[in-house]
């Protein structure tokens, strides 16, 4: 043999469900016959990924085969940077580049006309309209034809999104500007390339074998590749799973939606006949011929539907043949299919098999991991993880939460204990010490902005953390006082302060670590780089960008020794590539296929008008997707009834093949039910996994009996209600000593606001002297006090909310006028039960006296009082301190008769409801709840959980600790002495 190479020229395809890298790998080798070595080295095959590459690599030097001298293999997407076209300019424009070009155009046609979108919409409106300046270059579309098109005839909000359209017209010759300077748009450096490559081609055709493989030409560009490979002597396109049992006819009538229709471009473009494209290697057999057969039918297009009909007969016969290894999976929930999807690829690692799940949607693929990780399986996953996800991302998004405003107490919390926070080692350490006490004294149950002057005065109490804390307002204080700036200093800050919260008061920085960390160190070196492009930025911009681009840039999983047999992958990596088993998941409507966007800029006249593909051409990407993995030797196709959002809808895929076995007489019916029941043996196995070997009991509701000494002797008139309803809490506050931890950064909760409201009224109870103008006080007061209110937000509506009622309260004080005079607000007091050593406490928000010298006490109430009835059973307060104010109890005040009970309500209704003091035997009340206390001082009562709820939904605070959930109210309580 002499060393030429033998010629391969024409259209070949690759069978539907066969490995694609396999049987293009040796179909190769077969074509090449007894060629020598290098004859395989100068065979230049195109593909249009790494990973259909890394796979064809394998297959064509397998661990433990013949040495072979390999392929020259190129990407597609690269060939805009082959240096040897010698391109000018040579790289195409920085897509944040073009992004913040566009964002700046947006940002002044929003500034210019309000109306037309929010101000944080900018990026967002920049995005789609990079979306849509991609598909014009990809349709060979100047942008320029925007301006001609018509839109007299469309509706007005069309009229509208032309504002935005002619930002493209605008921007696009400074886009060519940015070109001539060295960065033309990407789609128009790609097919400037082609047509290059094409040229030389034609100038000086190649002498060896070139191959466009895998792809299935849905761009034009793409297309016009293929085109100037098959016009070579030596040039073949193997085309992925092209249908030969699709009619003649029917290609003719294919849709956008059709699985087909992105080939049947390419065949049009090559002027080919479908049915005399060869298979690319003749020895190689799709896994199922009967099953490829029956798909093809069921995605057959509408206007052919009747084909089923005529078919029916022939695969009827062959139905359990095509069907004899396909599992339907349908799960309650997606939580449920990912368990089952994870226990089926752990049994196919036990017996060996290669299997990989293909699915668009990463939350699944997510679940399906974690699921994973409990037999320490950890797939080889395609897809990355966006850079917003992993930790260095998420730490920078915490960062630039401080730009341009304090520093909130949650976020900050969540900042200081990330993980790559504080430096490493023994710096860490400290840190956490640190953190510990800052989160105490400082972050928890007070104000939720951090004001830094504050927290060096905490410092200052303790030199250890004194220059830890002032490391905190060095690195945070700058953002905070960062307003309308630059991109550069933006960015600049960010970094700045990002390494220094992470590096801590140590020489360490995790923070770039890793591929993550790399790829997070890019990005704010990418922003430093365009960042002329982007004008000025206001810090809501900034953190927009941010978003977007950590949402944007994925960064590969570092797994450790991923399985070899376990792979996830994505819709374009399955095209040339397969398995044993094969999964495909998430098959709802709206994830597979993911339905097209409805699109802001253009309906569908316009985008025929400008030469745009229709919107369902993407569906018809998928559905070959679909086609060709469902084809594969073993398949699971399974789907969830349910979503995180609710009810779903089966994939119009699915819903076509069921219906088509279903209609194939007795032996579709039972293929169908034979597929259902491997699906739900499927499930039940996972979840008879789950379930425990072992049921543990429900706890009951607990009632510990703590001894004696252990009893609290002292309660306030509040903790009454508590203990009457829920003895445990008093147990779990007063008898273990918890207490709930305060949230960090306190929110403007109702307890906030009540006491903010009870400040008011105290200041209004001592201002409003006779002669006193009563609304100028009751204004005043609330001016005073809400003005320590450090939410702003909160401030003004609680002011508006005194301003409403304000006319009921003014005349319900000239009542208790009338009635008497304060003689204290927030007054103190206390009553003993001698006989048992024990103290009951008060503060009463307002005692008066009145002219004959009796008490009245009041007790504001920012919701709703209590009723009469409520009062009688489990509200105690207001009778209990009449007791405590007759028995002498309040300070500074002689005891005298209560002739006055009354709540205040400062709700929206500012309701009142007295006491009907005939109603309240003072005595009566004091010899109850001496009974009460008695009886919960002896050791045999205990102090059961939610004894007298008043409603099913009242929480508390100890609910869980009381492992409420595993018994109900009802419950008999399950007593238990307690040391």
């Amino acid at each position: 043999m002499s060393g030429a190479t033998p010629a391969i020229s024409g259209l070949y395809r690759l069978p539907i469900g066969g490995d694609g890298a396999a049987v293009l790998a040796r179909g190769l080798i077969e074509r090449l016959g007894d060629a020598p070595p290098e004859a395989l080295a100068r065979v230049e095959i195109w593909l249009n990924t790494r990973r259909a590459a890394r796979r064809l690599t394998e297959q064509l030097a397998p661990p433990g085969g013949p040495p072979r001298l390999l392929p020259r293999i190129r990407l597609i997407p690269d060939l805009m940077r082959d240096p040897a076209l010698a391109l000018e300019p040579p790289m195409p424009i920085e897509p944040l580049r073009r992004r913040l070009l566009l964002a700046r155009l947006v940002r002044a046609l929003i500034e210019g006309a309000p109306g037309l979108a929010p101000a944080a919409s900018a990026f967002d409106i920049a995005d789609a309209l990079a979306a849509l300046l991609d598909e014009l270059q990809m349709a060979g579309t100047d942008p320029a034809a925007i301006a001609a098109l018509d839109l007299g005839e469309h509706a007005q909000h069309w009229q509208h999104s032309r504002a935005f359209l002619d930002i493209l017209v605008e921007a696009w010759p400074a886009l060519r500007a940015e070109a001539a300077s060295g960065a033309p748009d990407p789609e128009v450096q790609q097919r400037r390339a082609v047509a290059a490559l094409a040229a030389s081609w034609q100038a000086a055709p190649p002498d060896h074998p070139v191959i466009v493989a895998g792809s299935t030409g849905s761009r034009a560009t793409t297309r016009q590749l293929m085109q100037a490979v098959l016009d070579l002597p030596s040039g073949a396109l193997v085309l992925p799973g092209l249908d030969p049992d699709l009619p003649a006819g029917v290609w003719e009538q294919l849709g956008p939606d059709h699985p087909q229709s992105a080939l049947a471009q390419v065949l049009v473009a090559t002027a080919a006949d479908p049915a005399a494209i060869a298979p690319w290697c003749p020895t190689a057999e799709p896994p199922s011929e009967p099953r490829n057969r029956l798909i093809s039918l069921a995605l057959r297009p509408a206007p052919v539907t009747d084909q089923w009909l005529e078919e029916a007969p022939a695969r009827a016969v062959e139905v359990g043949q095509a069907t004899a290894r396909m599992t339907l999976l349908t799960a309650p929930t997606a939580r449920e299919e990912a368990a089952a999807i994870a226990w089926r690829l752990r049994t196919a690692a036990e017996d060996g098999q290669q299997a990989a799940l293909v699915t668009p949607d990463r939350t699944l693929a997510r679940r399906v991991t974690a699921a994973l990780a409990r037999w320490r399986i950890v797939p080889d996953d395609s897809a990355g993880r966006p850079l917003g996800q992993t930790p260095p991302g998420v730490f920078l998004r915490l960062v630039a939460t401080a730009i341009g405003r304090p520093a909130e107490a949650a976020t900050l919390l969540a900042l200081l204990k990330h993980p790559l926070a504080g430096g490493v080692g023994e710096v860490r350490g400290r840190h956490l010490g640190h953190l510990r006490r800052f989160e105490r004294d400082i972050l928890r149950g007070r104000a939720p902005q951090i004001a830094w002057r504050s927290v060096e005065a905490w410092a200052a109490k303790d030199a250890a953390r004194l220059p830890w804390a002032e490391h905190l307002a060095a690195a945070l204080s700058p953002l905070e006082h960062l307003g309308r700036a630059s991109l550069t200093d933006m960015a600049a800050h960010h970094r700045a302060a990002a390494e220094a919260l992470s590096r801590g008061l140590g020489p360490d920085l995790p923070l770039w670590d890793k591929a993550a960390g790399e790829e997070a160190e890019r990005l704010l070196a990418n922003l430093a780089e365009v960042s002329d492009a982007a004008g000025p930025l206001t810090p809501v911009d900034y953190r927009a960008l941010l978003e977007t681009m950590l949402a944007d840039r994925q960064v590969r999983q570092e797994a450790f020794r991923p399985h070899p047999g376990i792979a996830i992958l994505g819709l374009l990596e399955a095209r040339m590539q397969s398995a044993d088993l094969v999964i495909l998941a998430g098959l709802n409507d709206g994830i597979w296929p993911v339905m097209p966007a409805a699109d802001p800029w253009l309906s569908r006249t316009m985008r025929s008008a400008l030469a745009l593909p229709p919107a369902e051409q993407q569906i018809g990407l998928s559905a070959h997707d679909f086609q060709q993995a469902s084809a594969a030797a073993e398949v699971v196709l399974s789907r969830s009834l349910r979503d995180d959002d609710g009810p779903t809808v089966a994939s119009r895929w699915l819903v076509r093949l069921e219906n088509l076995i279903g209609g194939l007489g007795p032996e579709g019916a039972a293929a169908l039910e034979e597929m259902q029941a491997r699906g739900a043996r499927l499930l039940a196995e996972a979840v008879a996994l789950e379930r425990p070997a072992e049921r543990i009991a429900a706890a009951g509701r607990p009632a510990p009996r703590p001894p004696a000494a252990a009893r609290p002797r002292a309660l306030s008139v509040t903790a009454v209600e508590t203990l009457i309803r829920d003895p445990y809490a008093i147990y779990a506050r007063h008898i273990l000593g918890l207490r709930p931890l305060p949230s960090p950064g306190r929110q403007a909760d109702p307890l906030a606001r009540g006491e903010a409201l009870h400040r008011i009224m105290a200041r209004f109870a001592l201002a409003a002297e006779d002669g006193t103008d009563l609304r100028q006080a009751l204004e005043t007061a609330a001016e005073v006090e809400l003005a320590e209110v450090p939410w702003a937000a909160a401030r003004r509506f609680w002011q508006a909310r005194i301003a409403d009622i304000a006319d009921t309260l003014l005349a319900g004080e000239a009542e208790r006028r009338a009635r008497g005079r304060p003689l204290g607000v927030e007054v103190t007091g206390a009553r003993e039960i001698p006989t048992l050593g024990f103290t009951l406490t008060a503060r009463a928000d307002r005692i008066d006296r009145s002219p004959a010298g009796t008490l009245a006490i009041y007790d504001y109430k920012s919701g709703t009082p209590p009723t009469k009835k409520q009062v009688s059973a489990f509200a105690k307060q207001l009778p209990l301190e009449a007791s405590m104010a007759e028995a002498g109890g309040f300070t500074d005040i002689d005891p005298a008769p209560v002739g006055h009970l009354e709540f205040i309500g400062l709700n929206r209704a500012a309701a009142t409801m007295r006491l009907d003091m005939e109603d309240q035997d003072i005595t009566a009340i004091w010899a109850e709840f001496t009974r009460l206390i008695a009886a919960f001082a002896d050791p045999g009562t205990a102090y059961p959980a939610r004894a007298r709820a008043e409603y099913i939904a009242y929480a508390g605070d100890y609910d869980h600790l009381a492992r409420r959930g595993e018994w109900d109210d009802g419950d008999a309580a399950a007593v238990e002495d307690v040391g």
